[in-house]
């Protein structure tokens, strides 16, 4: 992982497995999400949004395209806590990023209630493990265009 000084992080040039990208604001979370990817031997960045920004601008809150975003192959989002604000961030991932997969962590009593969010996503269910999580990530990765497959 390379950080760029001024803007989030960036993700080498070589890769032979999946690069990912976790979006978590809670730091200890984001840090083992990530630590937990790379010991599946996935190459892995993690983003704060705002508070792990230098500008303290998070570019999804106001729908722009996020520079950690441009190399990534997957993006691992949670949805562990109701925070309207990780829906919206959500919500910009999808629009601004149709084809990058998501994976989503979500609580499964909580999966009803977000169905409308969870749409065209991949969804792992907490509590979270290595297995699990690696699962989804090279599900996602290697499923077939959501779009494309409804044509067919």
């Amino acid at each position: 992982m390379m950080k760029s000084s001024n803007g989030p992080p960036d993700f080498r040039d070589d890769h032979l497995r999946p690069r990912v990208l976790v979006e978590e604001e809670d730091g200890a979370v984001r840090a083992a999400i990530v630590d937990m990817l790379e010991d599946a031997g996935f190459e892995s960045i993690g983003c704060g949004g705002p508070d792990s920004q230098a500008s303290g601008h998070c570019p999804l809150e106001s729908h722009e395209k996020c520079g950690a975003t441009e190399n990534t192959d997957v993006i691992f989002c949670s949805l562990r806590m109701s925070d309207p604000r990780n829906r919206e961030i959500l919500k910009s991932l999808k629009r601004l990023h149709r084809n990058t997969p998501i994976v989503v962590e979500v609580p499964k009593p909580q999966a009803a209630s977000l169905h409308g969010s969870l749409i065209g996503t991949h969804v792992v269910y907490t509590p979270i493990t290595r297995r699990s999580l690696t699962k989804a990530v090279l599900d996602a990765w290697k499923a077939e265009d959501p779009i494309l497959g409804t044509l067919r």
